[in-house]
């Protein structure tokens, strides 16, 4: 690993984490980034790896839609996003990974306020072991190539590596029993959402709390497994509540209520709120 200060911040550890891969890295922001999108499809078409390194650092540029589409014909990318300075250390060296074992553009979401933040470095972050599962070949007899390249594309980059760590899930102690309410979060509305859920755990509120570090492809299979049981469902996020659609998509069948606001940083009392105003029956 470079040299590194004992302190250091989200941005300059997973920039000097980087530097130490040796991967491939293209810096964009996030309100730009379909300037990019032409070049960064060659990319993903001729198999090189690279890692965006996308920073949003206003509220303009935190549409996650805009990586979501990034690529024509509906291929999702990969996209990662720390919640604090440490996962950026973490997720940088993941990020590295997937794009050589893969052969893809990985895209690394910064947002302003984890970029920003600091933490005390002391060891280097630990490197997963990262396994990829070569997709089932696709019939391409009656597809034209263009087509049968996307059909290929969009196999390869439907699930992360093997080894990774999409979701982080906060369960509560057992002891206060079943958790009834769940806050999903990423990025930088990790912090406040964290504050919030301690001060519902304080009022007697039985809450988890899970944060994705990976926003595309949707961890469905995670997102699933920590609703099983919930009654309610807040997404917590500092936009005007697009990841929230696609939770309701995979949760039909459960209310799920956005707190989501533009202001930086998202405010812990809205999260709360949105908690103590749901029904607390059935």
């Amino acid at each position: 690993m470079n040299e590194v200060p004992v302190r250091v911040t989200g941005r300059e550890i997973a920039m000097a984490t980087l530097a130490e891969t040796g991967v491939h890295v293209t810096h964009a922001q996030l309100d730009e980034i379909k300037n990019h999108s032409a070049e960064l499809y060659r990319r993903l078409r001729s198999g090189e790896p690279t890692v965006v390194f996308v920073e949003a650092p206003s509220v303009q540029s935190l549409d996650v839609m805009a990586l979501r589409w990034m690529f024509k014909g509906g291929i999702t990318p990969l996209v990662l996003c720390p919640s604090d300075a440490a996962e950026c250390a973490e997720l940088a060296v993941t990020a590295a990974k997937a794009a050589d074992l893969l052969k893809v553009p990985v895209f690394f979401l910064l947002e302003e306020s984890v970029a920003e933040s600091e933490f005390r470095w002391e060891e280097p972050a630990e490197e997963p072991e990262l396994l990829f599962d070569e997709p089932t070949p696709i019939d391409a007899s009656d597809l034209s190539p263009e087509e049968s390249d996307a059909r290929d594309l969009e196999a390869r980059l439907s699930r992360p590596p093997r080894g990774f760590r999409a979701t982080r899930l906060d369960p509560g102690l057992a002891a206060e029993g079943k958790p009834e309410w769940l806050v999903i979060t990423y990025g930088g509305s990790r912090s406040p959402a964290q504050a919030a859920v301690a001060e519902a755990r304080g009022e007697g509120q039985r809450v988890s709390l899970l944060h994705t570090r990976m926003l595309w492809p949707l961890p469905e299979a995670e997102l699933l497994k920590a609703a099983m049981g919930m009654k309610h469902v807040v997404v917590a996020e500092r936009n005007l509540g697009q990841y929230a659609l696609e939770i309701r998509r995979i949760l039909p069948e459960l209310p799920v209520i956005n707190a989501c606001r533009i202001t930086a940083p998202l405010p812990a009392a809205l999260i709360l709120q949105r908690l103590q105003r749901s029904p607390r029956c059935c």
